[in-house]
């Protein structure tokens, strides 16, 4: 009897706090992201049933890693992961359009940045004034080269409102 009472407060607990995180939570619920975000939604006891979806299929971990089931902070971090991954695997010729002014490279960087078209001669340009800052040694990683480009380009008004970095 005892066993069913701390069962049943337990469950109690986690509607509440389902409830309460209702008002907070982005399209999920306390559960979090997720196969039980997408089949069970943000319903205040059924976080209960979500959560364990989740845990049972491990969606959650794969809806991080692939930014999937509503596992995407507004895209901001899938994007992220993929200008790292872009600027590692294209690094030397990016630094090779960094020094030119310009180039297929640099222009496909700025599509993942999601500037628009008409600011990529200036987004060229300040990378290019910036190049000795992003790139200061010959050993420069891609991870530091990428943040020094985006602080770079985000000191400047009209690319920081133009671009998402």
């Amino acid at each position: 009897m005892k066993k069913i009472k701390v069962a049943l407060l337990s469950l109690s607990a986690l509607a509440l706090a389902g409830v309460a995180g209702d008002a907070a939570a982005a399209p999920y619920g306390m559960a979090g992201c997720g196969l039980g975000s997408v089949i069970i939604g943000a319903d205040g006891f059924m976080q209960v049933f979500a959560a364990t979806t989740n845990g049972t299929f491990a969606s959650q971990t794969f809806g991080i890693t692939t930014g999937t089931s509503n596992c995407v902070r507004s895209g901001v971090v899938l994007a992220d992961k993929e200008q790292e991954a872009f600027f590692e695997t294209n690094y030397s010729e990016l630094q090779s359009d960094i020094a030119a002014g310009g180039g297929e490279y640099l222009a496909a960087l700025s599509g993942l940045f999601s500037c628009s078209e008409d600011i990529q001669g200036e987004v060229n340009t300040i990378a290019q004034e910036n190049f000795e800052l992003i790139f200061p040694k010959a050993e420069t990683s891609p991870v530091h080269a990428l943040y020094m480009l985006k602080v770079s380009l985000s000191r400047h008004d009209s690319i920081a409102a133009a671009c998402h970095l």
